[in-house]
């Protein structure tokens, strides 16, 4: 999105007003970074000229330290900021919460319950939204891993099975109806590991997996094959599926 020129005179017409119709992000200096999230994140870019002595009185209202700060605004409101000088990845993370729907910034709370481990929280969030909208399958995904991860493993597969082939989520759903299932009667010597991760202990699970796989007892190939449904299920940016995918390469090609 194109980048507007703004300064003490023209900031509450630019900035304070146009946020109704459009979040605003307020900077000195506009990195590529940033430009590229504008267009991606959908906000208007207003930019303060550092050399104009008029806008350190505004820099002091916004409390813009550094030239990299930045301060948003919505419907006429700071709502708050983010640090420019970051790398894309980090800046959008800061910058995410700002421009999601409500719906979005609830299932962001609620993915985040989750790995974290607060189950009782996710499923309070996530209660709400299935009811309002059943048909988002993310919403249908979450609410079942969290369900997965109460108890409530029935409750989670009628959910799941509702998420068909062609529909988002479709993956990822597969992979832990899989995972359910080897919930069910494991044979040892995989047993304690089917155990471990029906309770949710990833990290113990996937150790007891390498184990077998390690003592060359996964004669059937059922232990990678877990080890890797896992991975689908906890997601590929979760720092466990980094650490034991690598693992697992390593046993097998080294």
């Amino acid at each position: 999105m194109p980048v507007i020129q703004t300064d003490i005179e023209t900031f509450e017409q630019i900035v304070i007003n146009g946020s109704v119709e459009n979040a605003i992000a307020v900077a000195f200096e506009v990195s590529p970074a940033l430009e590229k999230l504008s267009a991606e994140l959908k906000f208007t870019l207003a930019k303060l000229d550092p050399e104009d002595p008029n806008n350190q009185q505004l820099a002091g209202y916004l409390q813009l330290r550094a030239l990299s700060d930045i301060r948003i605004f919505k419907n006429k409101q700071l709502v708050g900021g983010a640090d420019g000088s970051l790398p894309e990845g980090e800046l959008k993370k800061q910058l995410l919460p700002f421009f999601l729907s409500e719906e979005d910034s609830l299932l962001l709370n609620a993915e985040d319950a989750i790995n974290l481990g607060q189950v009782s929280a996710a499923l309070k969030i996530l209660q709400k939204l299935f009811e309002k909208n059943p048909s988002n399958k993310k919403i249908c995904y979450l609410f079942a891993k969290a369900k997965t991860m109460d108890g409530k493993r029935e409750e989670a597969k009628t959910i799941l099975q509702s998420i068909k082939e062609t529909d988002d989520f479709y993956p990822e759903s597969k992979s832990l109806l899989e995972l359910m299932e080897f919930y069910e009667d494991a044979p040892p010597p995989y047993n304690k590991a089917y155990k471990l991760a029906s309770q949710n202990k990833y990290k113990e699970a996937l150790d007891s997996f390498l184990q077998i796989i390690e003592s060359k007892q996964d004669t059937e190939g059922k232990a990678k094959k877990a080890m890797i449904t896992l991975f689908s299920v906890l997601g590929p940016k979760h720092e466990l599926t980094w650490e034991y995918r690598a693992k697992l390469n390593r046993l097998i090609y080294i």
